[in-house]
C-alpha cells in the first residue's frame, strides 16, 4: 500500500501500446453523406416521377426524371472532386466518380427507352 492507502497497480507494463483507431474528419463524413444525397436524388426521386416498370411516360415527366438524375450525379462528382482534393488519393475519385458516370449513362438509356416506347 502506499501512504495515501491506494493500492498501485502490480501488473507489467503492456508490451503493445493499446490501438487508438484514427476519427474521420466531420468535413470528410460530411461529403460522404453529400455523395449519399446526391445518389438519393439520381435513383430514387426520377422513379417518384416516372414508375420504373412503365413502358412509355409523357416526355415532360421524363425529361424531368433526366434532369433529376443528372443533377444528382453532379453532386456526386462534385462531393468525390472536393473529398478528393481534401485527401489527396485518387481512389476516392474513382470510387465516387464512376457511379455517377453510371447513373448518368443508365439514365440516358432509361429515357430514351421511355421516350420511344422500345
Amino acid at each position: 500500500m502506499t501512504p495515501s492507502g491506494r493500492q498501485e497497480d502490480a501488473s507489467p507494463a503492456r508490451a503493445q501500446p493499446p490501438i487508438r483507431w484514427s476519427r474521420p474528419h466531420p468535413v470528410s463524413v460530411a461529403l460522404v453523406a453529400l455523395w449519399a444525397v446526391g445518389a438519393f436524388i439520381a435513383l430514387f426521386v426520377p422513379a417518384l416521377l416516372v414508375s420504373p416498370g412503365a413502358e412509355t411516360a409523357p416526355p415532360r415527366d421524363v425529361w424531368t426524371a433526366f434532369g433529376f438524375t443528372v443533377a444528382g450525379a453532379i453532386v456526386m462528382i462534385l462531393a468525390s472532386v472536393v473529398l478528393w482534393r481534401r485527401r489527396d488519393d485518387a481512389a476516392v475519385l474513382i470510387m465516387g466518380g464512376i457511379p455517377a458516370f453510371a447513373t448518368i449513362v443508365g439514365g440516358a438509356i432509361l429515357t430514351a427507352s421511355r421516350l420511344t416506347g422500345t
